[in-house]
This record gives C-alpha cells, structure tokens and sequence, in this order.
C-alpha cells in the first residue's frame, strides 16, 4: 500500500527508538481516527462505520419488530373461541319460557349485541371459525336470541308470516339466528357453503325455512346434533 511505502521510507532515516515511537503515534492516531468516524463527526469514514455496525443492528430490529406485528395481526384476525363461563354441557337442562332466558344463561357471540343458549353457542363458535377459513371473515349475525319482547315488537311491525308469534320462535329459546353477508340470497357462495357444512357443526336450514315464507337467512342449531 502507498501508506506503507511511505512509513517504511522513514522509517529507514531515523532511529530504532524514534521509529518505534512514530509507529505508535500513526497507530494511535489511526485508531483515534476509526473512532471519530475518520473524516470528522459526518465525514466518509463514520457514514463507512454506521453502514458496517449500526444498519444491520437496525434492520434486524426492525425485521422483528414486523414479525410479531405480523403475528399480532395474525391473532386478531383470527375468530375469537367460546369464553371461557359459557357452559354448554349445562344448557339443555335449564328450563326457561321461550324468551325469558336471563342474561346470565347466554353465552355471547363473536359478533356485537348478539348471543345464543351455551350449546348452540359453542356450536356456533366452531362453525363461525369453518366458515372464516373458507371466507376470511367472520359470519354475519343480524339476529340471535330474542327476549318475549322483541318477539312481541317484531310480530306487530312485520308482514303477516314473516315472524313467529311471541313464545314461539326458535330466536327465543336462544337456538336460532339470521344470518347476512350473502347466506340471506340462495346461490350464493356463503350460503351454498353453509348448506354443505353447517349440519356438521350441529346447525340445519330448517326444511320450512325453504318454502313458504322462504327464509334462506334463517339457521337454527338442533340440539339433537352433536355441533
């Protein structure tokens, strides 16, 4: 190198003592200038060290900082599970009139205001995370369980035959619910798909349900089925 060429020069003019102590005054002063970045604080030589030392330090944080955003992001996509206090084991043994099932004995959905009795919700659950590896969504709940009043409500403002008379809807046992996000049109995706597979998570389309009213939104679970 052009730099050594150049200490060996002088070197050979000076003597041992005064040669060793100018190898170590260029040594110091090299590693004095490795330090400070070389060409100064902004010079050449410190943005050499920042790209050799400090980038991939910083890339490889932010790779991982991305890889758990990624799984984060992973998990909240992914359907919720059955909480943790919903009993489905126990449901089918308490009695209670057709929409006078208290707060406590229902088992909440994934989907907001919504709720079904325990075993039809843990039969839910499992159906509602099928049908999110089919879609990539959750189910679309537009009804659930209905207390006696909604019953009452709903029977008073719908067309003749479009809703049960209060204490006879499957909504107010907390075993049936309306769905939407295409499964309310027959033929569609959604709604072929949940003819093929509901029944294996213990939910049915009622065979009255296909003719008159025609209610292709309407699911209920059968409690004779394993869901």
């Amino acid at each position: 190198m052009e730099g050594e060429a150049v200490i060996h020069r002088h070197v050979s003019k000076v003597s041992a003592p005064l040669a060793g102590m100018a190898l170590a005054g260029i040594f110091a002063g090299s590693l004095a200038l490795a330090s400070a970045g070389g060409d100064g604080p902004g010079g050449p030589g410190a943005a050499t060290l920042s790209a050799n030392h400090a980038e991939p330090t910083e890339k490889s944080a932010d790779s991982g900082e991305q890889d758990e955003q990624d799984k984060k992001d992973e998990r909240e996509d992914a359907p919720p599970a059955l909480p943790a206090d919903c009993e489905p084991d126990e449901a089918a043994e308490l009695e209670y009139t057709n929409g006078r099932i208290p707060d406590e004995d229902l088992c909440p959905l994934p989907q907001e205001d919504e709720s079904l009795r325990a075993d039809a919700a843990a039969a839910f659950y499992k159906l509602n995370a099928a049908y999110h590896e089919r879609f990539g969504e959750q189910m679309c709940v537009r009804s659930s369980y209905r207390s006696y009043e909604r019953q009452e409500e709903l029977y008073r403002s719908m067309p003749s035959g479009m809703a049960a008379a209060p204490g006879n809807s499957n909504h107010g046992d907390g075993l049936a619910a309306d769905l939407c996000g295409g499964v309310e049109e027959e033929g569609t995706p959604e709604f072929e798909w949940l003819e093929d597979n509901a029944e294996e998570y213990g939910w049915i389309h009622p065979d009255w349900a296909y003719s008159n009213p025609y209610e292709p939104w309407h699911w209920e679970f059968d409690a004779g089925r394993n869901g």
